[in-house]
Order: structure tokens, then sequence, then C-alpha cells
């Protein structure tokens, strides 16, 4: 599996593409530039089959509709990112719509969902707090989190539907079922792992990490 992270858009966030050793790919909250990710897929040959979404905010989502449209890949995303996607709901952070994408493209998935990028396994759990639709995506041993968990940070939690202790409880979730040295990929900033967040990160005082 490999990994590239592009941040985009006018909050840098992180666009990460992940493929498989056949250059199938999906991307993971392209949130703006989607032409400069065009450009990136195109040169590492890579075949964009699914476009995955964390959370509706704006600086996530920006660039999906474009980014689906060049390379016909399907969108996976929870029911209220559905929604926001669709352009029936605006951006919980702004209110104000994203581009409308065609509800046919969109698929929505759940922890029950079963989704596959070529070779690549893609575990979906529920983690909301940040915003009620968060999904976290574990591909290949990786956690993929969004806006839930920063390096020594979290995300916030002061928009509508955000809920600290809903975000907890989520980070607590993973905590449970991933090991320590997990890798964690958030939605700004660098890359970290789970048991280092468990052990410095001043937001999490007091939750544990399993094994």
């Amino acid at each position: 599996m490999k990994i590239l992270c592009a941040s985009v858009g006018p909050l840098q966030a992180n666009c990460y593409l992940i493929w498989d050793d056949d250059r199938r790919a999906c991307a993971i909250d392209p949130g703006g530039e989607p032409e400069r990710l065009v450009r990136l897929l195109e040169g590492e040959a890579l075949t964009l089959e699914r476009i995955l979404v964390t959370h509706g905010h704006f600086d996530h989502v920006e660039g999906v509709r474009a980014l689906a449209e060049a390379t016909g890949a399907r969108v996976c995303c929870s029911s209220p990112v559905a929604r926001v996607l669709a352009g029936s709901e605006g951006c919980g952070a702004t209110g104000y719509p994203i581009p409308g994408l065609d509800p046919q493209v969109i698929e929505e998935v759940t922890e029950d969902s079963e989704v596959r990028v070529g070779a690549l396994a893609v575990t979906i759990v529920a983690t909301p707090g940040h915003t009620p639709g968060d999904l976290t995506f574990e591909i290949g041993g990786h956690l993929f989190c969004g806006d839930l968990l920063f390096y020594r940070s979290v995300g916030r939690t002061d928009f509508p539907g955000g809920d600290f202790a809903e975000l907890l409880a989520s980070v607590s979730r993973l905590a449970s079922r991933y090991p320590g040295p997990t890798p964690v990929h958030p939605g700004h900033m660098q890359s970290t792992t789970l048991g280092e967040e468990l052990a410095l990160n001043p937001f999490l005082v007091g939750l544990k990490i399993n094994g």
C-alpha cells in the first residue's frame, strides 16, 4: 500500500491518495484543488475507484464533485454527509452549500458496509463528535480520521452538531480496537500514532490504549 498526502484548499486540509500494487486508488477528503489532484493521479498512473469522505465540512469536500466527474470514482460517505454532497443541506460549519453531486454517484456507508479499493479493504468506524456524521477509515492498519483527532489536539466541537463528550468517546472507541503503534493520519497537520496521542495529547487525559 502506498500513501500520498496533499494539503489542499485555503485551510490546507489533508487529502490522502492511497493505492495498491495494481495502482488502483482511493482519495480521502478532496477538500479543494481537484485539478491538482487529477495531475497527481496521472503522475502516479493511478486509477481512482473511490472517494472516501470523513465528514461534510467544506474544507474536506469542496473538490469532491469535480474529482468524481473527472475520474468516474464513486463517493462513499455517511448519510448526513450524503445530504451535504447532494446539495440538499449546507455545510455544517458555514451553512453554505457544497457544489451538488449527482446522488447516483454517492454510496452511503456504515460500519456494516464492505468497501474495497482494488486489493485494499476499507474498514469503516463511526466516530462522531466533530460532526454527527464523522467516519474514520482504516486501510492497511492506518487510520484516516478527518478532524476527529490531530497531533496533540482534537477537532473543534463548537460547530452545529459538535459534541466534545461524543468526540472523546469516539477516540476511546478507536483506542479499544487498535494498538498503540497504529498510524493516525488526520485532516490537518502531521501524522501521529494512536499511542502517542493517548499518552501526550492534553485533550485526551484519562483515555487509555488497548494493548
